[in-house]
């Protein structure tokens, strides 16, 4: 009787996949396989960088855009504070709004408007204080405007 090797499955080979080449030189034999692929890499990183810049100036810049869109916001409330009061004057408003965008570069002096002038003898009744500014976009390679932060407040004039 003859007896048979059997191989365990773990232990059988598999024959690999043999791959069809897909870029062969165009000189001498034509069997030869392109190797060198490194000036690939570098040249889609070359073609992706600006746009890469692109994106990370623009959320840099646009982040800034937003800290000062709050600031002159937190400015206008401030200054409606003030307005409410009975005896404050637009000089003292204009100079608390200013006080408040201190510690914040603006291309622009803010622009202070308050609406319907202040509270003396108006108790109970809204006023409005508007701050804006501009603030100008600067991100390399695109030629953008300027944008226009307006913060705005409204509070109850009191005694």
């Amino acid at each position: 009787m003859k007896r048979s090797h059997s191989i365990p499955d773990a232990r059988r080979r598999v024959p690999t996949p043999q791959v069809e080449p897909t870029h062969r030189s165009g000189k001498g034999n034509g069997n030869r396989l392109v190797q060198d692929e490194t000036g690939a890499g570098l040249a889609e990183f070359a073609l992706v960088l600006p746009i890469l810049i692109l994106i990370v100036f623009g959320i840099i810049e646009f982040g800034i855009a937003f800290n000062r869109a709050q600031a002159v916001e937190a400015a206008a409330r401030e200054g409606a504070r003030l307005a409410s009061i009975s005896n404050s004057t637009q000089g003292d408003i204009t100079n608390r709004v200013n006080a408040t965008l201190a510690g914040i570069p603006l291309q622009n002096p803010a622009n202070v408007t308050i609406a319907p002038g202040g509270c003396a003898g108006r108790e109970g009744d809204p006023v409005t204080v508007t701050v804006t500014t501009q603030h100008a976009l600067r991100i390399p390679l695109l030629p953008l405007p300027a944008v226009n932060l307006t913060g705005q407040a409204v509070f109850r004039c009191e005694a």
